[in-house]
Formats: structure tokens, C-alpha cells, sequence
């Protein structure tokens, strides 16, 4: 298909926003291609429009004509091939989905540093999502230094300090600072003999992370707005009027108490 025929058509591809593959209208298509010899290679650009949401988005497509890989036969009985396609998108396909959590973190934070928290995790995520690991790995390392001050732990001490102060207060488990020492150290790896990650390697510590930071932050006011919400409730449920009913229940009837008083000739 032309250039100019695939523009208003519609192709599959991952939608970010609705999470999934979906119909997407070809807004704009660009192809550019080169060769080598016997080596050739193409790459589409395409602007796509979700037909679901209206999401937009860039998405590239590259392959070459060494990247192919047998699918099954023809009616002659030749061998037949598909190109493998290396995909890419802008904004780029999450890596790991986002809590639920995440836009509102900060107003469940009362403190002047709950803003970089959030601006932190939202770092970590993208960074991810571009296969930017080493950074990815010391803003893991940085959301923990923050999170850690916003409870109350001096930010000029030294991580592993930080981590026994914490676990002598409470604020962690033994095996929490097991694990928040491995985070630590994989930021510090990176940030300082440039170790490069796998995203295998990162999820794990980011989880670990997530689940802290809802434990700490999220969840105490999660419950607090539950409690809140039961009492404004409990102050509008009609009370049962008990003490009347026992009242009328309980008292002697009209035409006993003169039959008693005046009984019959």
C-alpha cells in the first residue's frame, strides 16, 4: 500500500492509554529505507489516533531483509516468510503499569517533599519504559531516600544508618531491610560503576518500592477517609426507638386499671 493510501486506513497497535491492541486510524505514515550490498532494510513512521480513546501516539516499524522467519508453505510447496518487526512507540509502551495510586500521591502526603516523591516514581516509570535502566536504578535508590525523609529520617545519614534507624523504630521488618539494602546498592552500582540493569533486575526493586510506599503513605489515609466516611454515615442512620417501645410495652392498659378499681356489684 502507498504512502498516500495508508493515511485515513486503520492498522492493530498497542494503545498506552487503553492498555491494550486496538484499532488505531493512520493520521500520518513516513517510510524511509537503505541497503548495503545483499542488505536491505525499511522503517514506517506512522501517527496513529486510538479508535477507542483518541489517544495519539508515534509508532516506528524496522525490519531487513535478513530478519525473517518461516511461517508455513505456498500452494507450489516454497517455503514462506514473515519479517520480523521491531516496534517501537512514543510515549513508549509501559514496561510496568502505573499504581492507582501514583497522580495522587501527593495529596496523601502532608509534607514540602511529597511533590519530588511523586515526581520521583513518575522518573522511574518513564525511565523504564525507555529502556533507560541505570537511571531507572538511582531514581529507585532516590524515591527511598526521599520516602525515608518524608517519615522522618535524617537525610544527611548514611544509607545503611538510615536503614537501622528505621528498623529499631519500626518503620521496617528485618526482611524489608534486606531487601532495601539490594535497592540501595543497585542504585549506588549504577550511579557509581555504571552497572546497566536488565529491566528483570529492576522490576523486583520496584515492586519492593511500591509496596512500601503504599504501606506508609497510602494505606493510613485510605483508612482514615474510610473512617471518616462511617461516621458521617453513622450520624445519619435513623436510631431505633427502643426505650419508647419498652416503655409502651411495659405500662398497664387503661380498662384493666379501672376494672380494678371498681369491680363488679
Amino acid at each position: 500500500m502507498s504512502e498516500q493510501n495508508k493515511i485515513g486506513s486503520r492498522q492493530k497497535a498497542f494503545c498506552a492509554s487503553c492498555k491494550g491492541e486496538r484499532n488505531c486510524e493512520i493520521k500520518g505514515h513516513h517510510r524511509v529505507t537503505g541497503s548495503e550490498g545483499n542488505y536491505d532494510w525499511w522503517k514506517d513512521w506512522y501517527l496513529l489516533v486510538c479508535c477507542g480513546c483518541d489517544h495519539v501516539f508515534a509508532q516506528s516499524e524496522f525490519t531487513d531483509s535478513e530478519s525473517h522467519y518461516p511461517v508455513g508453505y505456498d500452494s507450489a510447496g516454497n517455503v514462506e516468510y514473515e519479517h520480523d518487526i521491531q516496534v517501537k512507540s512514543w510515549p513508549a509502551k509501559f514496561k510496568r503499569d502505573r499504581p492507582a495510586w501514583l497522580d495522587r500521591l501527593n495529596s496523601y502526603i502532608e509534607h514540602d517533599k511529597s511533590a519530588d516523591l511523586e515526581a520521583c516514581l513518575f522518573q522511574i516509570y518513564e525511565a523504564l519504559d525507555h529502556d533507560l535502566n541505570i537511571l531507572a536504578a538511582i531514581g529507585i535508590r532516590t524515591a527511598f531516600d526521599v520516602a525515608s525523609e518524608v517519615l522522618g529520617v535524617d537525610p544527611e545519614q548514611a544509607f545503611e544508618v538510615k536503614l537501622k534507624s528505621m528498623e529499631d523504630s519500626g518503620l521496617i521488618t528485618p526482611s524489608q531491610r534486606d531487601d532495601f539494602e539490594v535497592l540501595i546498592n543497585a542504585g549506588n552500582a549504577s550511579a557509581h560503576r555504571g552497572w546497566n540493569p536488565s529491566f528483570k533486575d529492576l522490576d523486583p526493586l520496584v515492586g519492593s518500592l511500591e509496596h512500601f510506599i503504599t504501606d506508609k503513605f497510602v494505606t493510613p489515609q485510605l483508612r482514615k477517609k474510610s473512617a471518616d466516611g462511617v461516621a458521617e454515615v453513622r450520624s445519619k442512620v435513623p436510631q431505633r426507638l427502643k426505650k419508647k417501645k419498652e416503655a409502651a410495652l411495659s405500662a398497664p392498659q387503661g380498662g384493666q386499671i379501672e376494672s380494678a378499681k371498681n369491680p363488679p356489684p
